[in-house]
């Protein structure tokens, strides 16, 4: 990178523009976060003003987001859940052409939390997941199995699919899903797994998974960073029905 042309006709504020559009453009500013305010002004000679002006444009075209307290980042591409993917994270991914990962920050039996009202038993399985894009962090994930599903905590799960794994297990399949859906706002953990800010907005998807019988398989919470993940949902209308 190389300093702006001070005498040149084009202002300083439009050179820096193009500077940093290029640095995005070729992939020099991937994903990540940029250089602070006074090492931009540093790396190209500019006032901070100039600076500010530029990343506030940027911001603005949805180019960058800034993150109080964390800095300036390349917004991020928005994936949107393929409907046609059954729900299932990896599935939609591969549809996109995208890389799907999972990291698996937590698993423990712990005594059922009130908010589930002994669906599932008086000690569930919880699971924590962060679900990431090209290794871009998008959802975290509280998933709440029955105590009975302890071969859950004796495989590494992180290139499984739960679903299919909790099959060969027990013979048990989904055959429903009903959604709830609210906002939310980051705490302090979440947070810190999408590289988000405190109190930030989120979409919250509670799901709750039964078998053919009806029985509860498992509950599982989604907390959606959505400007980088847009959660579908697919309804087939019956021929004939009124509108």
């Amino acid at each position: 990178m190389s300093e702006l042309q001070q005498l040149c006709p084009i202002t300083l504020q439009k050179q820096l523009y193009q500077k940093i559009m290029e640095q995005l453009k070729n992939g020099t500013y991937k994903v990540d976060k940029l250089p602070t305010e006074l090492e931009l002004c540093s790396i190209y000679n500019v006032s901070r003003v100039t600076v500010r002006k530029v990343l506030g444009k940027l911001v603005e075209e949805n180019h960058l987001t800034k993150i109080r307290g964390k800095g300036t980042f390349v917004t991020s591409p928005q994936f949107i859940e393929d409907s046609f993917a059954g729900g299932s994270f990896t599935d939609t991914c591969i549809r996109m052409n995208a890389i799907p990962t999972t990291k698996i920050i937590n698993i423990e039996i712990i005594p059922s939390p009130d908010k589930l009202n002994g669906r599932l038993g008086s000690c569930v399985i919880h699971m924590t997941r962060l679900r990431l894009i090209n290794h871009t962090p998008c959802i975290v994930e509280e998933d709440f199995f029955p105590e009975s599903f302890d071969f859950l905590q004796k495989e590494n799960l992180e290139n499984l699919s739960i679903l299919k794994f909790i099959y060969e297990k027990t013979g048990i399949l989904p055959s429903d899903y009903e959604d709830f859906f609210q906002i939310s706002h980051a705490n302090k953990t979440y947070a810190s797994l999408p590289n988000c800010s405190t109190g930030h907005a989120l979409m919250q998807v509670s799901q709750n998974v039964y078998a053919s019988d009806n029985t509860l398989i498992y509950i599982n919470e989604q907390y959606i960073f959505s400007e980088r993940y847009i959660y579908s949902v697919r309804s087939n209308k019956q021929p004939g029905h009124p509108e």
